[in-house]
């Protein structure tokens, strides 16, 4: 297994052995020429995007037609086949060109890995899979109200038995990502027991009400709202899991929390750091400098940690790190752009604006009490 040890500002990926691996490693950080291109693409329509505030299908449209939202997908489902690394790099490259395109994948690939986890077992789960791989069907999480988001509480979603596999959904999903475009909703609801359910839940089902999207600071065109839920019918048939004490144990592999999340951050952290390469200001040298060599070296952890290095970082150290590291190059960038960077046809702004979002979005509290604790120097 390749090791990646960052040196001064350059990276170096090792084997076992101390050799250099081959060219094709997936935990390497580069760009060929049309991924560049692609990245440029992505981040052409993100300005639009974010002024626009409405379902940015130019962005989803690129990343369809790069057969990014098959990412997750196994070869046995047309996908292909990327190990963790791989697609943690993957995403943060789509990150640096647009982190709304990126968020929205998130969601859509977050709820692909829990289709995936039941498949085997759900044969509804195996039916969206192919529909969502041919293109004939969108896929996003609500799940938030069951992991990190304390707008409604645990109970906001509430799932009342009245049958043999039989559930009555009343409340509402809070935070769930392009849900006017959703065919399909992979979600939790807690049952009046205490457990936890998780089921899909096509957006037509009678009941089921997605909300005006969300004034958001940033990210606006992610299309983020709330979905009501009024004595909606469940299913055997829609459930992923039985009801469980915490139905989402293992999220860290599989959620949209993770090292995923971390990735988008570092995305959008390069993209800072490399429009700070591109001043012309020699006063920026030297932090410019400083914040490439961080970048490196956190790079470097979060590739070891997804390829399950066993002396790596845990993926909570990493997301705080990354936090920390994506606020403060953004401000940098905005800061070194002065006047220009103020306007909103500069990214400057728009990118400290988004950053803003890692400090809020599935932020678990231990990653939240160290982001404060590392904003007031402590």
């Amino acid at each position: 297994m390749a090791v990646c040890v960052a040196i001064g500002n350059t990276i170096t990926y090792m084997t076992h052995n101390n050799e250099t691996p081959s060219a094709n490693s997936d935990s390497s950080w580069r760009e060929t020429p049309a991924e560049l291109a692609f990245s440029r693409a992505l981040a052409e329509a993100d300005g639009p995007a974010d002024i626009a505030g409405v379902w940015p299908e130019v962005l989803w449209n690129l990343l369809r037609a790069e057969g990014v939202p098959l990412w997750t997908f196994p070869p046995s489902l047309g996908g292909p086949g990327l190990d963790r690394p791989a697609l943690v790099a993957a995403n943060a490259r789509i990150a640096k060109g647009s982190l709304t395109a990126a968020f929205i994948l998130s969601q859509h690939d977050a709820a692909v890995r829990r289709l995936l986890i039941a498949a085997e077992q759900r044969p509804n789960a195996a039916y969206w899979l192919e529909a969502i791989s041919n293109g004939d069907a969108f896929a996003t999480v609500g799940l938030s109200q069951l992991t990190t988001s304390r707008r409604l509480g645990a109970t906001a979603l509430v799932a009342k038995s009245v049958g043999s596999g039989q559930f009555e959904l009343n409340g509402a999903m809070p935070w769930v990502t392009a849900a006017e475009r959703a065919d399909v909703f992979v979600a939790g609801a807690v049952t009046e027991d205490g457990k936890q359910l998780l089921f899909t839940l096509p957006a037509d089902r009678p009941g089921v009400v997605v909300r005006p999207a969300y004034d958001l600071a940033a990210l606006g065109a992610s299309r983020t709202s709330e979905v009501g839920c009024d004595r909606v019918d469940l299913t055997e048939a829609d459930l992923l899991a039985e009801p469980a004490a915490d139905v989402m144990a293992g999220s860290s592999a599989t959620g949209t929390g993770g090292l995923e999340t971390s990735a988008l951050a570092m995305g959008q952290a390069l993209a800072a750091i490399e429009g700070l390469e591109a001043e012309t200001d020699t006063t920026l040298d030297e932090p410019t400098a400083a914040l490439r060599a961080e970048w490196n070296s956190l790079w470097c952890d979060l590739m070891n940690t997804a390829a399950g290095a066993s002396d790596a970082p845990s993926s909570a150290t990493i997301r705080g790190s990354a936090n920390a590291l994506v606020v403060r190059a953004t401000q940098v960038y905005l800061a070194a752009r002065k006047g220009s960077g103020f306007l909103r046809s500069d990214p400057a702004q728009r990118w400290a604006r988004q950053a803003m979002f890692f400090l809020v979005w599935s932020c678990p509290r231990p990653v939240a009490q160290a982001t404060i604790r590392d904003l007031c120097d402590l």
